[in-house]
């Protein structure tokens, strides 16, 4: 498989920073990841860029200052920041780069559509504005979102981490210029992403949740990806794309419980792709070599090559079909439904 997308190559953006968060032994989110990655992104063909450093002014368009203040010092110590969140001595310049990483290929993506990899660890998509969890420090991929968002132009986030990205919904949810797409297994940690959380104020309609069944493989995946998600993206028309990229609903993986494969996973990516420009951002994916064979079969869809679902779509009974057309983005969406599923 090439990166390619004419002579065009997605650039990965990396650091041996990455490397050095280290959480703790026995920790899901280990070290060995962004080696795995950088196998996979190698076996695709793209080429590499470093990652620069996020200042903290930066990171002031989607956290707090009382958080990024927390965090920055904290540099150089072990630090656990919740029951699952935990940082080495390396751990806050791994976060500071995978933000900056983020902001670099969204600067990239939104000048002229050169589409990026950010090798990110940690990941961030469960970081809320003031508020670390769930591995996650700061959530790079909202910070790529906004600043795409800020130079002018309409932004998806799509994540199809097997968890939800609670904190990406947060930043977002009154945003009416960012729609946030999830797929994910639920009921499942972290307990947020139903059907009925569809934004609020002037962002109403523009968060888009479509909880997915245990053990969900490519055909599931795909009925409900072109019954729904794609659909409602191309009723918000977005200029850019950013993919959180997680690859733990990969099946086999040792923390979800869905059964995609890597195939599936740039199906979707390479459709959307297709729609927008577009960069993604390592957020989940445990096994090691699913993550190798996920970031190798999601590169070149990112860079626009063909992407063919491995499966037909799942058959979907009438009462199926318009669960997942219920949004104020599509046409199925009864009036109030919404916000009385909630």
């Amino acid at each position: 498989m090439s990166g390619r997308l004419g002579e065009e190559m997605v650039t990965v953006w990396d650091h041996p920073a990455f490397d050095g968060h280290d959480p703790g032994a026995g920790h899901p989110e280990q070290p060995a990841r962004a080696a795995a990655a950088r196998a996979g992104a190698r076996r695709a063909g793209a080429r590499w860029a470093e990652a620069p450093a996020a200042a903290a002014a930066d990171l002031e368009a989607v956290h707090t200052v009382a958080h990024i203040r927390a965090v920055l010092a904290l540099d150089g110590h072990h630090a656990v920041l919740d029951p699952d969140t935990a940082l080495g001595p390396g751990s806050v310049e791994a976060a500071l780069r995978a933000a900056g990483g983020a902001r670099a290929a969204a600067v990239a993506l939104g000048r002229d559509g050169s589409p990026g990899f950010v090798l990110a660890r940690p990941p961030g998509h469960h970081a809320t504005a003031g508020r670390a969890m769930g591995f996650c420090v700061f959530n790079a991929a909202a910070l790529a979102a906004a600043t795409l968002s800020a130079g002018g132009h309409r932004v998806l986030v799509f994540d199809p981490d097997v968890h939800h990205g609670n904190g990406t919904q947060a930043i977002f949810w009154s945003d009416p210029r960012v729609l946030v797409a999830s797929m994910h297994l639920w009921p499942f940690w972290p307990g947020t992403g139903a059907f009925g959380e569809v934004g609020g104020g002037r962002g109403r309609g523009a968060t888009l949740n479509t909880p997915m069944p245990d053990g969900a493989g490519d055909a599931v995946y795909r009925a409900a990806f072109e019954a729904r998600v794609l659909p409602a993206v191309r009723a918000f028309r977005p200029s850019r794309v950013v993919v959180s990229c997680g690859f733990d609903a990969l099946e086999g993986d040792p923390v979800g419980r869905a059964r995609l494969s890597p195939a599936g996973l740039a199906a979707m990516v390479g459709a959307l792709a297709r729609e927008a420009p577009a960069l993604a951002v390592l957020e989940g994916g445990y096994d090691l070599g699913n993550l190798a064979a996920g970031v190798e079969a999601v590169l070149p869809a990112l860079a626009g090559a063909a992407a063919p679902w491995p499966v037909a779509a799942a058959r979907l009974s009438a009462g199926e079909r318009a669960r997942l057309c219920a949004h104020p983005l599509l046409d199925g969406a009864p009036e109030g439904q919404e916000e009385a599923e909630r």
